[in-house]
């Protein structure tokens, strides 16, 4: 019984279109990790360059104490923050007995709205993954030209 513009063709497109937001949530958790990534190692050299510097100058200590900015950004960057799931248990409640095609839609719209608010949990992880890069290159910057006076 096809109503309203749904059928097989629909059947067919809501598969295809299921499948390319199983895609997408893939590709947004490789981006996560990703960042995560980053975001660790930026920690790791903000450390360095607070720990390695030398403690005495007006610029280099100017330059350890963004250092520390860079890496008070790049964990801002790596705490963990809550990421959607679907709860199935829930699902197999509400939709066992439901007709499959409304339960595919039910999922798909589901879908969408989880990829809509991670894409912008990735745009803020993103921007202070960038934050982090740009203190510690200025740190970094700050760092060498105090050595370079001292």
């Amino acid at each position: 019984m096809a109503t309203g513009g749904t059928g097989r063709r629909a059947v067919g497109s809501l598969d295809l279109i299921l499948e390319e937001t199983r895609i997408e949530r893939e590709a947004q958790l490789g981006h996560f990790d990703g960042l995560d990534a980053k975001a660790g190692i930026l920690l790791g050299f903000s450390g360095a360059v607070v720990a390695l510097a030398p403690s005495d100058g007006l610029v280099i200590g100017l330059g350890r104490l963004v250092a520390v900015l860079a890496g008070l950004a790049s964990l801002m960057a790596f705490w963990p923050r809550k990421f959607q799931v679907m709860d199935l248990y829930v699902l197999r409640q509400k939709y066992l007995a439901a007709e499959p095609q409304f339960t595919k839609l039910t999922i798909l719209d589901t879908q969408i709205s989880m990829l809509q608010t991670t894409a912008m949990l990735l745009e803020r992880k993103a921007g202070r993954v960038k934050s982090s890069m740009a203190t510690l290159a200025a740190a970094v910057v700050l760092v060498a030209a105090g050595l370079g006076l001292h």
